[in-house]
């Protein structure tokens, strides 16, 4: 617990304790219970344990069975000031079947225990409301804006009301009137992070890692890019390190285990051990032999053979899945990769079989098509960590709230703070030491048919191969790792090391609503809200350096301002449904999409720069860009039925531009004063690579039981 939390926390309890007013409070609540079912199969994102899955992981089994009981404590805290009052909200809550292992409390979810606890008074003409407590800015359905102050709960994306999503935290909330009419906010908050499926959970140095959520159904493609057992980062670069392992030992004819074999292998590339001896002869694939005096290229071509191959001057994409997938000893040589297709290494269905497809690719190898082997020395033995630094210090919110002559009702908003998405920063450092390391990118001169040394490239048929080392500094004139080291005094093998973050930002923002009276429609309110965000960070992709094997300058985040704004319409038909359309657009003012290269000298290999999209860039959709201006519409109705209207349903339809879309259908049923039941389908479907589309596999059904007392 934050510092903060523990002044806030030792406040309220002083104040609790030191009253016997307290005695007389009003205990009111509910008892919810509900059971929802997947309704689609499919594997769920995050949930497959291999990269040959196929079948169903949860098909249509139960999503959750949760029973949870709020409880609300009222009461007068005369003693503390006269007029004050205190509120208490309990949630204690069960889920024997749990979406994600959520099978309890849980502090800083929707889960927490502890929802609400704070005190209101009047002072000199504030009303102040401190502790626990959540508050709402803004009106937007479906979508929040400028409801920035309380983070939120996502692990069931967008399901769950607002009301329950939104994550409550210690907070003072100051208000008073002005003689203009309107109004003033001062919040002084704690700061969290939203909570989001598959991220928020710190692993040990590992070379596997079963990291948190993995399996939610709630998963994101940007995010099983990070964390996922299968697709993610995490997992793909200890992998990586097994194969390395394995060339390593094949290269130096099974006599040497060490990265110095792999680094005297500075013209041969991923793309040539597939498809491109012809452009190679044994001189360049084995290096400098007269500085190194080991490897050759019959050595690497034996795994042609090994992989029933005979073709002697051609290897292919089944010879590198090979490698990389079987756990058998190769000859004399040692195992090879080990990886038994649990990562997506090379797209393939078996050991003996891969496809190849380097213009769209979708695994790891066909990204890192450049890479020369030569850089597998950088992976070899590599570990990877996962780190998590919590939205540390506090947000900082103000807001002027009034009306014109005419009827506008208006606000002017601002929050300086932690950013409650993270970001994730990726970075090397010594396994053994923790120093931290540098991509060094080198380049070397290939000539077809031709052993040339120099490093100019003037000759013709000439170009530059990239190789990436690591450096202790980061200009690359400090000591070279040497990856092959076991010596803890000198080093260990490289660890690639993932850190969430939260950058500070502010936000200004401003809404508006208005009843319009019109002769077709009658009284339509119109209304809309406007946000600024400046200095979020956000995710560059550098297509040209994952080829040639440099991930952290493949992926870097990026200082951006956004511009995000709603405008929406609310009209009463049919008697008395309610009918609300609305128009979300999220605007990207440093949006970034070039083609570069992957050095200033190697012009052969280029690749796309661009803004990833966070939701679903994935392996297996090319690294999707994202949207410069991206739009969502949605649709709500809501009308009660019944004989006295004392039922009512409701449905919200959201549509995102490329074809992602969601629709939750919920009714509310009145069994007496005190019961209600409840039934709630949400369907997620379209385009795969969406934000919505993505979660086909997650649509679900729903029912339950409210009883308050």
């Amino acid at each position: 617990m934050k510092k903060q939390n523990l002044i806030l926390s030792a406040a309220l309890a002083a104040v609790f304790s030191a009253s016997t007013a307290f005695a007389e409070a009003e205990v009111t609540g509910k008892i919810v219970h509900e059971s929802a079912k997947f309704t689609n199969s499919g594997i769920g994102i995050g949930a497959a344990t291999t990269s040959t899955q196929t079948a169903n992981s949860h098909g249509k089994d139960v999503m959750k069975t949760e029973t949870s009981a709020h409880i609300y404590i009222d009461g007068d805290a005369e003693e503390l000031q006269e007029g004050a009052t205190y509120h208490v909200e309990l949630n204690l809550m069960r889920d024997s079947k749990g979406v994600g292992k959520y099978d309890g409390n849980e502090s800083y979810t929707q889960r927490d225990a502890l929802r609400e606890a704070y005190v209101d008074a009047e002072t000199n003409g504030y009303s102040i409301r401190a502790g626990k407590q959540q508050v709402v800015w803004g009106t937007a359905d479906g979508m929040k804006l400028l409801d920035a102050i309380n983070p939120t709960d996502y692990s069931e994306m967008a399901q769950n009301q607002m009301e329950d999503s939104r994550m409550p935290v210690w907070m003072v909330n100051a208000e008073t009137d002005l003689t203009n009419g309107g109004s003033a906010q001062l919040i002084i908050s704690e700061s969290k992070g939203n909570k989001i499926a598959g991220l928020g959970n710190a692993s040990g140095s590992a070379i596997a890692h079963t990291n948190g959520d993995s399996g939610n159904a709630f998963i994101m493609k940007g995010v099983d890019t990070i964390t996922g057992k299968v697709h993610g980062m995490l997992n793909i670069a200890p992998a990586l390190g097994k194969v390395a392992k394995f060339f390593a030992q094949y290269g130096a004819r099974g006599t040497v285990d060490t990265g110095a074999t792999l680094r005297s292998y500075t013209r041969v590339r991923v793309e040539d051990f597939v498809s491109d001896y012809s452009d190679l002869d044994s001189t360049q694939y084995q290096g400098d032999p007269a500085v190194y005096g080991y490897g050759s290229a019959v050595d690497f071509r034996g795994t042609c053979d090994e992989n029933s191959d005979s073709n002697s001057t051609t290897c292919q994409a089944s010879d590198l899945n090979y490698v990389s997938q079987t756990t058998a000893n190769i000859d004399s040589r040692g195992a090879a990769g080990s990886n038994e297709d649990v990562t997506n290494l090379i797209d393939s269905t078996s050991t003996s079989s891969a496809n190849w497809d380097v213009a769209n690719p979708n695994s790891m190898f066909e990204f890192m098509d450049h890479a020369s082997f030569s850089t597998f020395s950088t992976f070899m033995n590599m570990e990877s960590e996962y780190r998590v630094e919590d939205a540390s210090g506090v947000n900082t919110g103000l807001r002027y709230k009034n009306s014109t002559p005419s009827g506008v009702n208006y606000s002017l908003n601002y929050i300086n703070g932690p950013d409650s998405n993270p970001y994730i920063d990726v970075s090397w450092e010594d396994a053994s030491t923790g120093t931290k390391l540098y991509e060094k990118i080198s380049d070397a001169c290939r000539v077809i048919g031709t052993a040339d040394a120099s490093t100019t490239c003037a000759t013709a048929n000439a170009y530059h191969i990239s190789s990436v080392a690591l450096n202790t500094a980061a200009d690359g004139t400090g000591t070279a790792h040497k990856f092959e080291n076991t010596d803890a005094s000198t080093g260990g093998a490289a660890k690639f090391v993932f850190t969430e973050k939260h950058a500070d930002i502010q936000q200004f923002g401003g809404s508006f609503d208005t009843a319009v009276e019109t002769k077709g429609l009658g009284p339509v309110v119109f209304r809309g809200e406007a946000l600024y965000q400046k200095d979020v960070m956000t995710p560059i992709v550098n297509l040209a350096k994952l080829r040639i094997g440099a991930p952290v300058g493949a992926f870097t985040n990026q200082k951006t301002d956004y511009f995000k704004y709603v405008i929406g319409a609310d009209i009463t038909a049919l008697t008395n449904m309610l009918v609300s359309a609305q128009l979300i657009q999220i605007r990207n003012l440093d949006f970034v999409d070039e083609t570069v290269n992957a050095t200033s000298s190697n012009t052969t290999t280029t690749g796309a720069r661009y803004t990833g999209d966070t939701a679903t860039m994935h392996l297996t959709n090319g690294m999707q860009k994202a949207e410069e201006n991206k739009e969502f519409y949605s649709l709500f109705f809501s009308k009660p039925f019944g004989a006295s209207g004392e039922h009512r349903w409701n449905n919200i339809t959201m549509y995102e531009e490329n074809g992602g879309k969601w629709n939750r259908l919920d009714a509310e049923f009145s069994i007496d004063d005190d019961t209600q039941a409840t039934v709630e389908y949400n369907k997620y479907w379209g385009d795969a690579n969406t934000q919505f589309g993505q979660l086909e596999a997650a649509s679900n059904i729903q029912v339950g039981v409210k009883y308050s007392f």
